[in-house]
């Protein structure tokens, strides 16, 4: 008799413990999605339009394609102004609510490096650009496009295929001094500008993420004899160095990876001629079926001009990447499934996928959590058009 009811006694306990685990299990009232960016600050004109994709994306989605297996998802919206203490603190903010987002996306280079670690202390994945120092050592953390570094070997590959003249192809390079515009700085570019034949004119100029004037800059570059010039920089860095070419009469090859529509907004007429790599489409390349869907999309949600960036597009690349591997764990394991564990399995399962019919292609591995297609585009009378093939950048992963 004493077994009988020691017996009972384990088995309410065991169920009482259970209890919390299966109101986990239950489904939820709503998924979140939290997003950090610059909406107010100086990367704004590029950046800020993360808030209307988002905001668009998840609407589709949950109109259309019935959320999450039923769950709706929602943006939780956070503007840092390109401060990154106000975005670290939002993202505490964030991961402490109840419930915690699934899945945080930044915009905001420095935030991103600085997560990295963090998303493994707080079982969180992030989804940002492609900073080297934001991804490895490998953590928990995507890009929503290939790694700078790599963005810039595919360019100096791409010029050098066009170059013409009996000598070396030299390049010059001014960038912002921030995070973001140091990050295509690495031994790896370097090294693969030597692999190639190109030779690297005299040293990177850096200048402030506000400044105005880089006359000094760009004067020491053409003193070094530069063919090609390039920078990481978006928005008001771009015209700041092209109108400092300008006032110089100094006619020159220029690639800047910022120069979307957002940053040609700004002034098309300085800014036509500028080579630009898109790891996606442009918001011209408009014979597209998924160029098509997003303007539309665009056209019924009575977005303005000002909204039509690149970050636009990554907001509705990113909520369909994010909405096939949630549906794919929840189908796979139940609502009690919807772990980080799972998620970042499904993650580096996703393969050749095309959101919404192709405006980009992403494949993501354990080793390589970076996507690894490109095309070179150019502003031609205040459009960005395609003056090259889609190509895989070159492999600039780190080997530990």
């Amino acid at each position: 008799m004493k077994r009988l009811i020691l017996s009972f006694i384990v088995c309410v306990v065991s169920c009482c413990l259970l209890l919390p685990q299966m109101a986990a299990a239950e489904k939820p009232d709503k998924l979140y999605i939290g997003v950090l960016a610059d909406m107010s600050g100086p990367y704004a004109p590029t950046v800020g339009s993360f808030r209307p994709g988002y905001i668009d994306a998840c609407n589709y989605i949950n109109e259309k394609m019935g959320g999450i297996k039923g769950v709706p998802v929602e943006p939780l919206l956070r503007d840092n102004g390109g401060k990154v203490a106000v975005s670290l603190a939002q993202y505490n903010e964030l991961i402490n609510r109840k419930p915690k987002p699934i899945f945080i996306d930044t915009a905001f280079s420095p935030v991103a490096e600085a997560l990295r670690p963090r998303y493994v202390e707080d079982d969180m994945i992030g989804i940002h650009a492609g900073n080297l120092v934001a991804v490895y050592p490998r953590a928990n953390s995507y890009g929503y496009y290939p790694m700078y570094d790599e963005w810039y070997g595919f360019s100096a590959k791409f010029f050098k295929n066009k170059w013409k003249e009996n000598r070396k192809m030299r390049v010059g390079i001014i960038t912002w001094d921030t995070a973001y515009g140091r990050a295509m700085l690495t031994e790896k570019f370097f090294a693969y500008l030597k692999e190639i034949g190109v030779e690297l004119a005299g040293e990177p100029q850096l200048f402030g993420i506000r400044d105005v004037d880089v006359t000094t800059q760009l004067m020491k570059l053409r003193s070094w004899k530069s063919d090609v010039v390039m920078s990481c920089i978006v928005a008001g860095g771009v015209l700041a160095v092209k109108k400092g070419m300008k006032e110089m009469g100094w006619d020159v090859t220029y690639n800047a990876n910022g120069v979307d529509e957002g940053t040609l907004n700004l002034d098309p007429v300085t800014l036509d001629g500028v080579y630009v790599q898109r790891s996606g489409l442009s918001w011209y390349d408009t014979d597209h079926p998924a160029m098509k869907f997003l303007l539309e999309q665009f056209k019924k949600n009575n977005r303005k001009p000002s909204d039509k960036s690149a970050f636009y597009m990554l907001a509705w690349q990113n909520m369909a990447v994010e909405h096939k591997v949630m549906t794919e764990v929840v189908e796979k394991y139940g609502w009690e499934g919807l772990t980080t564990k799972n998620l970042l399995e499904a993650m580096n399962r996703v393969k050749d996928f095309l959101p919404w019919g192709g405006l980009t292609k992403l494949t993501y591995t354990a080793r390589r959590p970076v996507p690894s297609h490109m095309r070179m585009y150019q502003s031609q009378k205040g459009k960005i058009v395609p003056v090259g093939d889609w190509e895989e950048v070159p492999d600039f992963i780190p080997e530990k």
